[in-house]
């Protein structure tokens, strides 16, 4: 898996430092269809550098964070270090296939830039389904999109992206038992390593 999927040691790192800077419009929108509440109990897959919770979670009652990388567990547990020894927020390695948590555990679950990395993303959103409480909202971001109008072959192919469109994330969020499923876009400016505008990111939310 590229660094992108998984980012590991030193360069993993300033990747992901460097990807939270450039993702500040994803993260503004993403932070807006979230609307989290101090009673909150908030689940994040994918979480990186883990800014995004430092920054846009840190209010809510319960803070829970599942990456791939085990460079950027301890990562987010070094930017976060205030949050974790107030017994707020803990951050684990593992598989968004198997969620090491209860069911029905978190009012809300959040995805950043990381679903088109996903494999099988209906089994992933089942785990997902299963430690939501009912009534909870899932909010998937994602940049890149089959709707966009951009060609993005080139970006498939080098980091093994799977993308989708409207009616796609409709389907599979269905057959994993979401409802209630709104999409919408936003636009956006991205400095991964050049300027790059994001003319039609998307943003799906849903609920258990």
């Amino acid at each position: 898996m590229s660094q992108f999927g998984k980012p590991i040691g030193f360069f993993g790192k300033l990747l992901a430092k460097g990807m939270a800077w450039g993702h500040r419009d994803f993260y503004k929108n993403t932070a807006k269809a979230l609307d989290l509440k101090h009673d909150d109990k908030y689940l994040e897959i994918g979480f990186g550098s883990g800014v995004f919770v430092k920054k846009y979670a840190s209010h809510v009652a319960k803070i829970a964070g599942l990456d791939y990388s085990e460079d950027m567990v301890n990562l987010a547990r070094s930017i976060n270090k205030d949050l974790i020894k107030s017994g707020k927020a803990e951050f684990k390695q593992g598989d968004v296939l198997s969620i090491p948590w209860q069911d029905d555990e978190f009012s809300v679950a959040v995805v950043i830039e990381t679903f088109f990395f996903w494999i099988k993303p209906v089994a992933a959103l089942k785990e997902i389904y299963r430690v939501l409480s009912p009534g909870g909202r899932l909010v998937i971001e994602m940049a890149y999109n089959k709707d966009d109008g951009l060609d993005h072959t080139k970006d498939v192919k080098k980091f093994n992206l799977i993308l989708y469109s409207a009616p796609e994330m409709e389907k599979i969020l269905e057959e994993s038992g979401f409802s209630k499923i709104i999409i919408d876009y936003y636009k956006g400016f991205w400095i991964p390593f050049k300027g790059y505008v994001v003319p039609k990111g998307m943003i799906v939310k849903a609920f258990k």
